[in-house]
């Protein structure tokens, strides 16, 4: 009790940051992503108090002027919480805090996969195949700690032929499945009409929404953190 006290006055609080997707519409996610890094022994905070976006959407649709504002906004909460390091399942989130932020942050698949050891697995024993958010993947060339996660719970991983950085994007990003909902769905068809098995996980709120929503009958969508809950 004592040590983790004493990291926290010398190097800061560790925030869990669901991202927007997650908070307001996969609340599941959070419960399940808040279990997971209490049971891997990680001392973490959550802020319920303020709801500001990462901006990943907002320099994407190219105002930039507004962008900035909520990284101030987010320092300013950051700093008012001694928060040094970031930890979030979202890949956008990832991915902004660690182009335009001057913290420390993580994705969450990077977390578990440091403390597998420290979690009672599930056994699994099916085919299965992963799909490499845009963000996660040639965004931040997270590849491998997803793909390892998943061996360690027993599955037998089966790449699309498209995958790593030539993986197909699952058409909801860059604010394609607000402005161009038909387009969108069509690019997540065309994305699970590869698919070489009966299951698809991945580890993006949007891609798991958006490729659920236009999942064929036999074909099932999950999130990570509901095979390791």
């Amino acid at each position: 009790m004592f040590k983790r006290f004493l990291e926290k006055v010398t190097t800061g609080n560790t925030l869990y940051f669901p991202g927007c997707m997650t908070r307001f519409v996969l609340k599941d996610l959070e419960k399940n992503y808040s279990e997971i890094l209490k049971k891997i022994g990680v001392d973490f905070i959550m802020i319920k108090e303020f709801e500001y976006c990462c901006g990943s959407p907002v320099i994407s649709a190219g105002f930039k002027s507004d962008f900035n504002d909520l990284v101030d906004k987010n320092l300013g909460v950051f700093k008012k919480y001694g928060v040094s390091k970031v930890i979030t399942n979202c890949p956008a989130c990832y991915s902004t805090f660690s182009s335009n932020f001057n913290i420390k942050a993580e994705h969450v698949t990077q977390v578990i996969w440091k403390n597998i050891n420290k979690l009672e697995l599930k056994k699994f024993n099916e085919a299965v195949t992963y799909h490499d958010p845009c963000h996660l993947g040639r965004y931040s060339n997270i590849y491998e700690e997803p793909r390892n996660i998943l061996k360690a719970l027993g599955f037998e991983l089966v790449e699309f032929k498209r995958n790593r950085e030539n993986a197909m994007c699952c058409g909801a990003g860059g604010g394609l499945k607000n402005n161009a909902s038909k387009m969108a769905s069509r690019i997540a068809s065309l994305r699970l009409k590869d698919i070489p098995t009966k299951k698809l996980i991945t580890c993006c709120p949007m891609c798991y929404y958006h490729l659920k929503e236009n999942a064929p009958e036999g074909v099932e969508v999950l999130e990570l953190s509901q095979v390791l809950i």
